[in-house]
């Protein structure tokens, strides 16, 4: 890992997870397609934005919600990390790791309630 990685790392709220999911964004006037690499409930990791500057405010569009607010942080090649407006609600973070994570175990499947033995007489 690099000094800048190293730098941001300690700055995280949170451990990153990974993903890699096409998703849709509003750049200015233009909407694109980029890839979703990681995430936070505050934060994701994108790449594939043209021309992307810090402070900028962009919408990402995550599968099944209303377009989120997110601002550019930093950029580096073709990636870019975006702070959310407002951090994402725990359930939808929760339902996007178990629908889209990569390396992320699925959550554990309930067992059905065991049935009741009664004893022989």
């Amino acid at each position: 890992m690099d000094q800048t990685a190293d730098r941001f790392a300690s700055k995280r709220r949170a451990p990153r997870v990974g993903f890699e999911l096409m998703v849709r964004c509003k750049h200015g006037p233009v909407r694109s397609t980029v890839m979703l690499k990681d995430m936070t409930r505050h934060g994701a990791r994108i790449e594939g934005l043209q021309t992307p500057q810090e402070g900028e405010a962009i919408s990402l569009m995550l599968p099944g919600e209303a377009p989120r607010l997110a601002f550019v942080m930093w950029t580096r090649g073709g990636a870019a990390g975006l702070e959310f407006g407002d951090p994402l609600p725990g359930d939808v973070f929760d339902a996007m790791i178990r629908d889209y994570a990569i390396g992320c175990p699925s959550p554990p499947t309930p067992m059905p309630a065991a049935r009741q033995v009664r004893a022989a007489a």
